[in-house]
């Protein structure tokens, strides 16, 4: 049986939803077709548009107990707006492992490395108290990491950007993505000292 609460098995559903729109539409994508959709989630169209949910088939979040409507508000918008987030930018899906971590946080440490300026976007970004303030600080950093041939877990950030809805969720979330951008420089600076002392 599941330890999970309730918030929990939402953030859970939310991310596996995520996983699975964009896996598909990636395979869709690769095969030639697809591009409607994408198209669609590309257009300056609100995260919370009852439309796209419609378009997009996000059952998924539902789960098998329900849930209120407030809360699939919050998820169906955090799905979309990650979904929307991968259409606008062109970074790959590409699920974390523990080996290859490809989460937010991991993902922003090597785009700062390659471009200091970003980490001022990062602190904008860390400063958004609501989802229509982040989200505008997070695709210019999306976008340079498609540039840097990144990879993201957009369905971890869909997971992220429920969270970050709740009370307390954007300090908690950016707690989250501080917490993997330290880990991953630590990781990076080791593997360094590693190469320099064993070249």
């Amino acid at each position: 049986m599941s330890s999970d609460t309730p918030a929990e098995t939402v953030a859970r559903n939310v991310q596996a939803t995520a996983h699975e729109l964009l896996t598909r539409l990636q395979g869709l994508l690769a095969h030639g077709r697809g591009r409607d959709v994408k198209a669609r989630l590309s257009r300056r169209t609100a995260p919370d548009n009852p439309e796209l949910w419609v378009a997009l088939d996000l059952t998924g979040i539902h789960g098998a107990e329900g849930i209120d409507e407030d809360t699939h508000i919050r998820a169906a918008t955090a799905v979309t707006a990650a979904a929307q987030l991968w259409a606008t930018t062109d970074l790959p899906h590409r699920a974390t492992t523990t080996p290859r971590p490809t989460g937010l946080g991991a993902l922003l440490a090597p785009v700062i490395a390659a471009r200091r300026a970003d980490e001022q976007d990062v602190a904008r970004l860390l400063r958004a108290h609501t989802l229509n303030d982040a989200l505008p600080h997070l695709r210019p950093l999306l976008v340079h990491a498609h540039r840097e041939g990144l990879a993201l877990d957009f369905g971890l950030l869909a997971r992220d950007l429920y969270t970050w809805q709740t009370p307390g969720g954007p300090h908690r979330v950016g707690q989250i993505w501080a917490l993997s951008l330290t880990s991953t420089r630590a990781r990076a600076a080791r593997a360094a000292r590693a190469q320099t002392t064993n070249p």
